[in-house]
């Protein structure tokens, strides 16, 4: 009896070292289980929340938890988006982020990112970028997180600007005001720029542009990478002290081509180039600067005949402002011994002269330019059509009127109607035009 109790009293000892065994081990199982998930994904339990969606329903989504929007823009294949990604996903980050905003990412050439751009009229100076909106879908604050050397700093940096969004004082869309008042330091002005060109405040970001080449007036400070950066992304006018500084000193800029951007310097001068043809001046441009510009991509490396086509149209406008209608026969002819020209390209060009050329000193030479723009006529092409080629041959019958010459004035009409009467198309405009040859 003895025996057999003593025997049961080893069976349940073993029975219960086998039963905290196999707890024991589950528990470790589980415990690593655990561990191993938190190691493996902080960055999705703690970082920011981005949701998905269009921006009405992301805007409506903030409305109702009485937050705001905001938008990171990033671009793939940038590598400033690349190290700002895991920065979002920090723990810090998303306290600060989740409580106060609803967030999304969109990628800058997706379809909800152009949307988005058109919705709100907004364009993307650089990337990442981070928009803040509203309840009302207004953009109230724009920021560009700026890497730094370590996680905490960098860390710092996107709460910033996160409190900055949340401070109306602070905010971007405050900067007018704070410009009104005299505010002119170089920090704020550059991100006010950047804001001016986000939003196409194109004046404004004229004006910042002035104001920023008052600090930067040494030659080392305009040639400084802090000096380079307003250049390449802020400048946008040719006359600027600090676009003229760089165009006249080029060679000196080419440090800061990288592999990373090796055109940098041809794409931040040809950028200044088309925003000056393009923006708030291009209405009073003077044709010696449209002639500068030409000369300077021409120095960037582009061909003459590349560039020719860019700015012909601003320098014929300018001429016909200055009221040299001899220049501006001059530079068409130029143009057309270098260029490739379309019988498009002179169905416009003739229409141009007769309607904005101050004086009839050009009609002998379009008499020229409709014979070749003729030759170019391909019927194959769906764009060149027989109202375009009648059109071009009533062109020239106008300019001969002008000088006089009622007989090539009527001949060229009347090939105009010819045309016209065999495409079986409207033949209002030449007989109109015959009876002022009679």
């Amino acid at each position: 009896m003895a025996t057999s109790t003593a025997v049961h009293l080893q069976n349940r000892v073993l029975l219960a070292k086998i039963h905290f065994s196999i707890c024991y081990n589950l528990m470790k199982s589980t415990l690593f289980s655990l561990v191993f998930s938190l190691l493996l994904f902080p960055v999705f339990s703690q970082g920011i929340k981005f949701e998905e969606g269009t921006f009405p329903q992301l805007v409506n989504l903030a409305r109702q938890q009485h937050k705001l929007l905001m938008v990171e823009v990033y671009l793939n294949g940038c590598p400033h988006c690349a190290a700002l990604a895991p920065v979002l996903q920090e723990k810090k980050v998303g306290d600060f982020f989740n409580p106060a905003f609803v967030s999304t990412k969109i990628e800058a050439n997706s379809a909800i990112s152009k949307e988005l751009q058109q919705q709100k009229g907004i364009t993307y100076p650089e990337f990442p970028l981070l928009f803040f909106f509203d309840a009302n879908g207004q953009l109230i604050h724009q920021a560009s997180p700026a890497e730094r050397p370590n996680r905490e700093e960098f860390i710092r940096e996107v709460i910033k600007h996160g409190n900055e969004a949340l401070t109306p004082s602070l905010r971007t869309g405050n900067y007018a005001a704070r410009y009104a008042k005299g505010e002119r330091g170089s920090e704020f002005l550059v991100n006010y720029g950047k804001y001016a060109k986000a939003t196409k405040d194109v004046a404004r970001q004229t004006q910042i542009g002035a104001d920023l080449a008052k600090l930067l007036t040494k030659p080392a400070d305009m040639e400084s990478a802090n000096g380079f950066y307003i250049i390449s992304r802020l400048l946008n006018d040719f006359q600027n002290p600090m676009a003229k500084h760089f165009f006249a000193n080029l060679p000196k800029y080419q440090k800061y081509n990288t592999s990373e951007n090796p055109k940098a310097v041809k794409d931040a001068a040809e950028a200044i180039i088309y925003n000056t043809l393009y923006g708030a001046r291009t209405n009073s441009l003077k044709s010696s600067e449209v002639v500068a510009m030409r000369e300077a991509m021409v120095r960037l490396g582009n061909p003459a005949k590349v560039v020719a086509p860019r700015t012909l149209l601003k320098e014929l406008e300018a001429h016909f402002r200055e009221k040299n209608t001899p220049a501006a026969t001059a530079r068409f002819n130029e143009y057309r011994r270098i260029a490739t020209m379309d019988f498009l390209d002179y169905s416009y060009i003739v229409r141009l002269f007769n309607e904005k050329a101050t004086d009839n000193s050009y009609a002998p030479a379009l008499a020229g330019w409709v014979t070749d723009g003729a030759k170019l006529f391909n019927p194959g092409n769906a764009n060149h059509t027989k109202d375009k080629l009648a059109d071009l041959h009533n062109e020239c019958s106008k300019a001969y009127l002008k000088i006089g010459k009622k007989s090539e004035a009527k001949k060229a009409v009347q090939e105009a109607l010819n045309i016209a009467k065999a495409a079986k198309i409207n033949t209002k405009p030449y007989t109109d035009q015959l009876a002022k040859c009679n």
